[in-house]
């Protein structure tokens, strides 16, 4: 089990949110691999929860998404509007499979990588906060 979060970031536009706090770190199936990439090193079904807020910068429809080894996961997205001043609430679950490549000790040759973009418009003052659970 992994929890990650950061308050008070300015993230811009098309941009991976930083993890400055790692407050959970039960094993190393799940890790904290760099500030913007959670990776994962076990085969199995992994919990992905994302929830936070923030300000926009201008008002505009924005997104929140889920990036599993560069790749969009079109399950894990979550739409909001911004305005300038106003804060924006996001938050998703999603189940992420990693599979099997015959390692020994349920581990991977090749870490599944996640990474949480925002979207069409730049954050202030944002709030994320993301726990990894290994459940099988």
């Amino acid at each position: 089990m992994l929890q990650v979060y950061s308050s008070n970031l300015d993230v811009a536009a098309n941009i991976a949110f930083p993890f400055n706090n790692q407050t959970v770190n039960k094993g190393c199936a799940d890790v904290l691999s760099a500030p913007a990439t959670i990776q994962l090193n076990q085969r199995g079904v992994y919990l992905v929860e994302v929830d936070g807020f923030a300000t926009g910068t201008a008002a505009g429809a924005n997104t929140v998404q889920l990036y599993v080894n560069g790749v969009a996961y079109p399950q894990a997205v979550s739409s909001f509007t911004t305005a300038a001043d106003t804060i924006a609430n996001y938050g998703f679950k999603t189940f992420v499979q990693v599979v099997n490549n015959n390692c020994k000790c349920n581990c991977v040759s090749s870490p599944t990588v996640l990474q949480v973009l925002n979207g069409e418009q730049p954050l202030t003052d944002a709030h994320i906060n993301v726990v990894v659970t290994k459940i099988h």
